[in-house]
């Protein structure tokens, strides 16, 4: 195992992110969903003219039980959201302009894991990730154009942002376009009815970090397709309480195809009350491709979460994964808890332990959000 992470530095600068994150609940204790406030009313002017800009920090640690080695994984948010008809442009349409900033690195690399620890994890890299134009056609339609995150439409349960490993992210072993690299592309999303939709999308074949599409037409690079349906029910009162989506996807540079499906459920104590927000969420998730060398060929996952019973804005919970390739297989579980003392600051501590044919790593790690 590497060991070009020195101990003190890291623990140092990790100590000291957090610590200045903490010391400001004090100074920001009225400054409502975000820690900068309203900007002396600048903000809701911005928003009411059809402007929101928000930004978010991300900071984290990871140990590996056992081990010296510490890492820093940090990611910066800047988010610019245009509403078309509030400009006085034109109507129904949004867009949307994402730059982000990541630093540090993680420990999965270390390992070869197939799912790795965290969903910050990658080379360092500036960039704006994506930039689109959305437009509403009528009531049912919504059509996406640009360079965007096919993982926002596609193979995401409603629940899985509460989790810290990445396999709850991009469905594992499919090169659906997302972080780190988003892609140009055109999406389609159909509600025909309250209950029933469908969704498509083609993308570039081959995005890059820190690209804007310049590989986009290149011979080799193909495109990545996918497609779903999309279904809701109620259940014991409450409306949307679970939806169901099935899709199937295809790469024509790789010549690699496969099939998804997800499913979630959101269950409130009192759904009479709304200021009640107590409720249990869980989740599964499976995915099968076509099998090739030293690419995941089978993924089940799921997670279970409870919100509000230990302290009104917090949740914990437990999740689990199993991915197998041509080579090898790995499987692991995760238990979480987020602890949020102002809706705009976050402190998740984790714990992740696997299991792989080449020993049963355990992974700590402590996540804080800071939305400026």
């Amino acid at each position: 195992m590497r060991k070009d992470l020195r101990l003190n530095k890291p623990v140092a600068a990790a100590a000291f992110r957090v610590a200045s994150m903490i010391a400001l609940l004090p100074a920001c204790a009225h400054a409502g969903d975000r820690a900068t406030g309203d900007w002396g009313g600048v903000r809701t002017t911005l928003a009411d003219r059809g402007v929101e800009v928000e930004a978010d920090y991300t900071g984290e640690s990871t140990v590996l039980d056992g081990d010296d080695e510490i890492s820093y994984l940090g990611n910066l948010d800047l988010y610019v959201t245009f509403d078309t008809e509030k400009l006085h442009a034109w109507s129904g349409g949004t867009v949307f302009v994402y730059g982000e900033n990541k630093h540090g690195s993680g420990l999965s690399d270390d390992l070869g894991l197939l799912m790795q620890v965290t969903n910050l994890e990658a080379s360092s890299f500036t960039q704006l990730s994506e930039f689109w134009l959305e437009q509403q056609l009528g009531g049912h339609i919504v059509f996406r154009l640009g360079k965007q995150d096919a993982n926002r439409d596609f193979a995401s349960p409603r629940f899985a942002g509460n989790f810290i490993n990445s396999s709850f992210g991009v469905l594992p072993g499919s090169p659906l376009p997302s972080y780190p690299a988003p892609a140009l592309g055109v999406a389609v999303l159909a509600d025909w009815t309250k209950w029933f939709g469908a969704r498509a999308g083609i993308y570039e074949g081959e995005p890059r970090v820190e690209s804007f599409g310049a590989h986009a037409f290149e011979d080799h690079a193909g495109v990545f397709a996918v497609a779903s349906l999309h279904l809701e029910h109620s259940l014991l009162g409450q409306e949307d309480a679970g939806q169901l989506e099935a899709g199937g996807w295809t790469h024509s540079g790789e010549d690699r195809s496969g099939v998804y499906g997800v499913y979630d459920l959101l269950l409130y104590q009192h759904p009479e009350n709304k200021d009640d927000q107590r409720s249990v969420q869980g989740f599964v998730r499976g995915g099968w491709s076509s099998e090739q060398p030293d690419q995941i060929g089978t993924y089940v996952g799921g997670g279970l979460t409870a919100h509000g019973f230990l302290g009104m804005h917090n949740t914990i919970g437990v999740g689990t994964g199993y991915v197998k390739s041509d080579t090898t297989h790995e499987t692991f579980v995760e238990l979480m808890f987020k602890w949020r003392p102002r809706p705009w600051f976050t402190v998740e501590p984790d714990v992740q332990v696997y299991d792989t044919e080449h020993g049963h790593p355990v992974f700590f790690v402590l996540r804080v959000k800071l939305k400026l």
